[in-house]
């Protein structure tokens, strides 16, 4: 979608870049998790509630353990215990 000259002009170029990719499939994937904290889900649950492709849950799931910011034990995945995931947010 095209924009105005003036909203090229004045807008700071980090908003006028798209978001990373994959970006959106990692906050809905952690959205679910950090709000079901008391729950553990598999990559096919993860799917069914979040809309993410089938495909990329396990790529989203594994960077979000790179970062520190879910966990998981055998097929099942949760959000990482709040002690540890301050710490990751601070690399």
């Amino acid at each position: 979608m095209p924009i105005s000259i003036d909203e090229f002009e004045t807008t700071p170029e980090p908003k006028l870049r798209p978001p990373a990719a994959g970006a959106e499939n990692a906050d809905r994937v952690l959205a679910l998790l950090t709000e079901r904290r008391d729950e553990a889900f598999t990559p096919a649950e993860i799917c069914q509630r979040t809309g993410v492709p089938k495909g990329s849950v396990g790529v989203v799931l594994a960077r979000l353990e790179d970062r520190g910011l879910v966990r998981h034990r055998g097929a099942y995945w949760t959000v990482a215990r709040a002690d540890r995931a301050r710490t990751a947010t601070r690399r």
